[in-house]
């Protein structure tokens, strides 16, 4: 198991070097043709920064951030051959870089997620080892009994989930402000760029079941990661059907999308150490 992460996270740097090449290939570079704002093109310069983030976290030894990290390649595995294809015209190297990105990051998510289940089967002593990139693990005396399990960490605070939660409902807040769905601003309806309006709505919904879900209620907790999961999807993916192009507006649905996933991971992680401990419920905000 010695360096377990060591291919993933080369693959995780491998991403960021293609997402880079896609964005010139493309044109986004100083006298470019894709050299503005506008240009969804440029997003693959904002992919490999967070990219290369999360990798230095994985790196590190947070396995926190290998499980964000498979959201985000679940997330480049759909989007990257929808880029290619439906997202303005694209050259044929461009095409190939973008199936190309998609199929590394599919080995990503796979690898990752055999890492993450690899470390939930071992006990904590070598789990550290695992998540090392350089670790080598000694073998064990062939009269050494193996180490009693420890008990299970506490669960994680609910604090966690309800500021995550109420960062998501301001971003929508301000996605809805900015979008001028404001009174006396733009027409609001149920389909097309009017229904930008919803974003009011996830955000109540979002803040509603967090109310219940901080205080360890299990049904909560994973309504929570539902929704937030949906909202996660929706974000990443609503820019492409509504030929989103302003870029403040485009930054506002990343990072509510990030956000929604972290709230996931949150929320996900609670519901399990709530069940590895004997009381079974997650700290309340109030004896937090």
């Amino acid at each position: 198991m010695a360096g377990a992460l060591r291919p993933v996270v080369l693959l995780m740097l491998l991403a960021s070097v293609l997402f880079v090449a896609t964005g010139a290939i493309d044109g986004v570079y100083p006298g470019g043709a894709a050299w503005s704002l506008g240009e969804l093109a440029g997003l693959s310069y904002v992919f490999a920064l967070v990219n290369t983030f999360v990798t230095i976290l994985v790196w590190r030894g947070s396995e926190k951030s290998l499980a964000l990290r498979m959201g985000l390649s679940l997330f480049f595995v759909v989007e990257r051959p929808l880029s290619a294809f439906f997202v303005g015209p694209k050259s044929a190297a461009s095409i190939a870089i973008h199936l190309a990105t998609a199929a590394v990051e599919l080995v990503i998510l796979v690898s990752a997620f055999r890492v993450r289940r690899l470390g939930h089967s071992v006990g904590s002593g070598e789990l550290e080892r695992l998540f090392a990139l350089d670790a080598v693990t000694p073998a064990a005396p062939a009269d050494e009994e193996p180490p009693a399990a420890k008990p299970a960490p506490a669960a994680r605070p609910s604090w966690l989930i309800g500021l995550l939660t109420l960062l998501l409902a301001v971003i929508f807040v301000a996605d809805g402000v900015i979008a001028g769905f404001v009174p006396g601003g733009r027409r609001w309806g149920v389909s097309g760029e009017e229904s930008g309006w919803l974003v009011y709505l996830f955000a109540i919904v979002s803040l509603t079941i967090a109310t219940r879900a901080v205080h360890g209620g299990r049904l909560a907790l994973r309504l929570l990661t539902a929704t937030a999961l949906i909202i996660f999807l929706e974000r990443a993916f609503s820019p492409f059907a509504l030929r989103v192009v302003d870029p403040v507006a485009l930054g506002l649905h990343a990072l509510a999308a990030f956000v929604a996933l972290a709230v996931a991971l949150a929320s996900a992680s609670a519901i399990r150490n709530a069940r590895a401990n004997s009381a079974g419920d997650v700290p309340s905000l109030e004896a937090a």
